[in-house]
Formats: C-alpha cells, structure tokens, sequence
C-alpha cells in the first residue's frame, strides 16, 4: 500500500466487475426532453437542489436557464473533448478520479462539498461517470442527481434511504485496488 506524503492512502473502488450492473439506470429514465425539463423545474420550486454528474446533462440544464446547485464534469461527452462552459461559478473545485474506479478521498470530498451551502463545479482530471456513487452517498434527502445515460437520456435520482441503500450495495461489490 503506497502512502503519499500528505497522508492520504492511494486507494480507490474497482468496478470492472459490476459493468453489466452499472449499464442500468438506477433512477427514472427521461428520454424527453421537454418533460425532464419540466420536472426538475418542479422540483427546484418544491426546494431540492439540483446537482449534476456529467458534461451532457449539466449543458442541457445550463442551455435552458437551470444552473444546478452542484455539476460533477470532466469536460468530455462520450470520451469527446466538449466546448467550453458558458457559465462561471463562484467555487471551482478540482479533483482526480481515473476511468472505471472511485478514489477513497472523493468520498469525503463530496461530502465537503454538498455541506457547503453555495455547490459549484467539481472539475474532474480523469473521468466523472461513477462519481455519481459518492454525491448520491453525501446528497441531502430530496435533492436530486442527474446524470445521462449514453444514447437514452437522463437519469434522474431522488436521492432517499432506498437508493443510499441501493449504491452502497453497490459499492460494497466492487473491488478495493491501489490507484
């Protein structure tokens, strides 16, 4: 086990053994557009914060005057290097996650993070997609998470005690490796 000289153990979660569990949506699919807008609109007047995991979702939401609480991005769309943003927010935090794992430390990142009452964007150097796993882990109940499903839509989680359950069943099938 290597121990970087700032005391932080170079852990991370493996998921190369639960791909075909991952592929499916754990939240409400919206394949429309217009609906999925409409919803999330609702919800931020019933008071749920917004956050977002991925470049896609958060454009979407941005593009059509939503500025979620907190977006998770990496700055591509399906391994494509996307524009950059229109959208400047107050607090930029930057972090490293590879692709296919989770690193210990984003854990209480996040949990940092979503207690911090102004959100802002998490940059991920590496890849965002299973970090989706700890915002969900550290979101306040009712908020909801975001983020899209490759060529079906977006996923939408109303973050509960049935789906902190459900991800961290999850997380407690995948591999602990060295980062």
């Amino acid at each position: 086990m290597e121990v970087r000289n700032n005391n932080k153990v170079n852990l991370c979660f493996s998921f190369d053994n639960l791909r075909n569990e991952l592929s499916r949506p754990y939240g409400i699919l919206f394949i429309n557009n217009k609906i999925f807008l409409e919803f999330i609109s609702k919800s931020i007047q019933r008071g749920s914060r917004i956050i977002t995991v991925g470049d896609y979702v958060s454009r979407v939401l941005e593009e059509n005057g939503i500025v979620p609480f907190l977006e998770v991005i990496d700055g591509k769309t399906k391994r494509t290097i996307t524009q950059n943003r229109a959208i400047t927010r107050n607090k930029e935090y930057k972090v490293t996650n590879e692709a296919g794992k989770i690193r210990f430390e984003i854990f209480e990142i996040m949990e940092n993070i979503l207690k911090d009452r102004e959100g802002g964007v998490v940059f991920v150097d590496g890849e965002e997609d299973l970090l989706v796993i700890p915002v969900t882990l550290s979101a306040n109940h009712g908020d909801i998470v975001i983020y899209g499903q490759p060529n079906a839509g977006a996923v939408v989680i109303i973050v509960n005690e049935m789906i902190r359950w459900r991800v961290r069943d999850i997380l407690e099938k995948a591999i602990v490796k060295e980062c």
